[in-house]
């Protein structure tokens, strides 16, 4: 028997204190929840529970970015249901302008309703916002960008891959143009009568002097959709229009009106001219390209399609049309880079749907009016188709987001989070183990005291 060293003691001790920092961890856990509190406890759990934890973060966020481009997108639509409804009031206005029941009053009074539509429209453009962003003004629309003056993309398809893209206009576009003859003295009995321009009644009476005609005739012309100008002595009417389908009519209700006016005949019409393309670089060689007036419509297979519009008058050689992904709007919709959705909304306004010269105060407008409100009307459907599906498309990217970020919880709570039923048994072990440490310590520490019996 020894002293200096109680072995017995020490073991106690030593057991005692391994007890201990048991209980101690199997306290923290349980008041913790986790069984990962050090990077000791688990030092691979600790570090895969950490990029888990980045990834779930970054999974809730980009569901909160998916339904924030879910809002940007009906923003959007809402803005174009009410542009459709408006395009289909011009419409209604279009086929009661075309009844022969009316007369240029009532067209007047319908034109006038029409023209505050458009600007409507133009405001509904440029006014559409999310957050201050402008949704409708070509903002989120690819940008392609030309080489030269005087050109640029009207639309394009999402099938158009980025690149550049060359061609020529080797002929310009034009205007139909018609000359008359001013005159002297006043309209006879014989010259009077209805003038037509572009269905445009203009009413000549006995005893008009060149001047009043001359208003007359300024009046028809911008009821017709053409432009006038007198300079010594030749009237020349000049279609707004350009292109070959754009007919300028001018028709006397007598031979003595032609001949007032220097024509030959009563029944006069001239054309514009389509300008002329050809595809160069970039194209395939199924590409195939057709004009009407200043814009030219290039298709291929895929839905391949753009639409590029040019000044009249004007020929391009080797003109470059540089396609781009800027401008579409870009939703962060994954936890990692690059994993995003690009929303593409056009540019909305009187231009694009080509109703720049919607003109109703002739029959003839009328009519004509109809056919370019209904391609307005389908062009507008087909745009919120296609937010409809990016709406539908980021439905379903939430749903997906959330169901990750639900499974990766799941594996994360695997990983670092405490058993409460098996933390809670080893609390109670290591407690048991630690009481009696405590007490074989205690009478460990009493064994020495035994010596004092040999020394007596």
């Amino acid at each position: 028997m020894r002293v200096n060293c109680n072995i017995s003691a020490i073991i106690s001790n030593n057991q005692l204190g391994k007890s201990e920092d048991a209980l101690s961890q199997a306290i923290e856990r349980l008041s913790s929840g986790l069984k990962i509190n050090h990077a000791e406890d688990d030092a691979a759990g600790m570090a895969i529970s950490k990029k888990m934890h980045a990834q779930i973060k970054a999974l809730e966020r980009s569901s909160q970015n998916s339904q924030d481009g879910v809002s940007v997108v009906q923003t959007a639509e809402g803005a174009l249901a009410e542009v459709e409804n408006m395009l289909q009031r011009m419409r209604e206005l279009a086929v009661q302008a075309a009844d022969g029941g009316y007369g240029d009053d009532d067209r007047a009074a319908i034109q006038n309703e029409v023209e505050q539509l458009l600007d409507e429209i133009n405001r509904v453009s440029t006014d559409t916002e999310y957050n201050t962003m402008p949704l409708l003004d070509g903002t989120l629309s690819r940008r392609a960008y030309a080489n030269q003056d005087g050109v640029q993309m009207f639309s394009l398809s999402d099938s158009v891959a980025v690149g550049e893209y060359t061609f020529s206009v080797t002929a310009q576009a034009t205007q139909a143009t018609f000359k008359m003859n001013s005159f002297n003295g006043t309209v006879t009995a014989e010259q009077a009568g209805v003038l037509k321009i572009n269905d445009a009644s203009i009413n000549l009476e006995e005893g008009d002097d060149f001047e009043t005609v001359l208003k007359k005739i300024v009046d028809g012309s911008d009821r017709g959709n053409a432009d006038i100008d007198e300079t010594n002595g030749v009237i020349t009417l000049t279609n707004r229009a350009y292109g070959r389908y754009e007919e300028l009519t001018v028709n006397c209700a007598s031979d003595e009106m032609a001949a007032l006016f220097g024509l030959t005949s009563k029944e006069n019409a001239a054309v514009g001219r389509d300008c002329e393309v050809t595809l160069g670089d970039g194209f395939a060689d199924t590409a195939s390209v057709k004009a009407v007036g200043t814009m030219f419509t290039v298709s291929d297979v895929n839905s391949f399609e753009m639409k590029i519009e040019v000044e009249g008058y004007s020929t391009y050689t080797d003109c470059v049309m540089r396609v781009t992904d800027i401008g579409v709007l870009s939703i962060q919709v994954g936890a990692n880079e690059g994993q995003q959705i690009s929303l593409d909304i056009p540019k909305v306004d009187v231009h694009t749907l080509d109703l720049d010269l919607l003109n109703l105060s002739t029959i003839a407008g009328a009519s004509a009016a109809i056919e370019k409100l209904d391609d307005a009307i389908t062009m507008i459907s087909t745009t919120r188709s296609k937010l409809g599906a990016y709406q539908n498309r980021l439905d379903y990217t939430i749903s997906n987001l959330d169901t990750s970020a639900e499974n990766m919880t799941e594996a994360l709570s695997r990983i670092e989070d405490c058993d409460m039923a098996e933390s809670m048994t080893e609390f109670t072990a290591e407690s048991v183990k630690s009481q009696a440490a405590t007490s074989v310590l205690a009478q460990a520490n009493e064994r020495p005291q035994t010596i004092l019996q040999l020394l007596q």
